[in-house]
């Protein structure tokens, strides 16, 4: 038996980077997770790698509210009614500061990243505060705590979501709901490609961090935060490569 036997999880954006990994990890521990992401395919080959019967799989935009209560909603017949970690992971990065990235992007990021991350997040604190339990993990970022100018808009966006977890933490941490931000610096995985970061530039300028974070590194720290008694709270966590100096 696992030590998160019985949990019932949700995790968006598990088709690739930290999303896959903390999934996996998940139901490697014993947790049912059921994950989403657009790629279906991406998804199913996860369950194929996770123990039999340990991930539900659905086919989500975590930017569209209605999709997201539909998220909720068949996690919460998979687990006869509980919910009891949440991890609304799904997002994505944007190169360029304010002068000079991709506009049309702009709306789009803010839907995913915050508007998007906190309907999750009310969505499950909903549940949590009356069965007065839960975990609910946002995933923030160094680059929303020190805001650089070649990320300007992903930045803003992960610095809105830290803002978010903390006020949700003080609004429902009465009722045994714990709220944490992770907030992880370089991780290689699809993001930076997504993100336009490219290897002249956001690499070249990395490569004296020495070895980057992969997703397992922030899987574990997430599990970490989560597992921990009852009445303990690790709610803010940062992670960096130990050669990364800045941001």
């Amino acid at each position: 038996m696992g030590v998160f036997s019985g949990k019932i999880a949700i995790v968006t954006g598990a088709s690739a980077g930290i999303g896959r990994a903390t999934a996996k990890s998940l139901a490697d521990a014993g947790a049912h997770v059921v994950v989403s992401a657009r790629r279906l395919s991406k998804l199913q080959a996860l369950c194929q790698e996770c123990p039999p019967g340990s991930i539900t799989a659905v086919q989500s935009d975590a930017s569209k509210a209605e999709q997201i209560d539909q998220l909720v909603a068949r996690a919460l017949e998979v687990g006869k009614g509980r919910l009891d970690i949440v991890v609304p992971n799904a997002g994505h990065g944007l190169a360029g500061g304010l002068m000079t990235a991709d506009r049309s992007r702009w709306e789009e990021m803010f839907q995913l990243n915050v508007i998007g991350a906190s309907h999750l997040m009310r969505a499950a604190a909903e549940v949590m505060i009356k069965q007065r339990s839960g975990d609910i993990v946002a995933i923030g970022s160094v680059a929303g705590c020190n805001i650089s100018p070649f990320s300007a808009y992903y930045g803003s966006t992960k610095f809105a979501i830290i803002a978010i977890a903390e006020a949700l933490r003080r609004e429902i941490c009465e009722h045994h709901v714990r709220v944490s931000v992770i907030k992880p610096a370089v991780v290689v995985s699809e993001f930076q490609e997504v993100a336009g970061y490219t290897a002249d530039g956001f690499f070249k300028s990395a490569a004296r961090f020495g070895k980057l974070l992969d997703p397992d590194d922030v899987a574990r720290a997430i599990l970490f935060m989560v597992s921990q008694p009852a009445h303990v709270h690790i709610n803010d966590l940062m992670i960096r490569p130990v050669g990364q100096d800045y941001p």
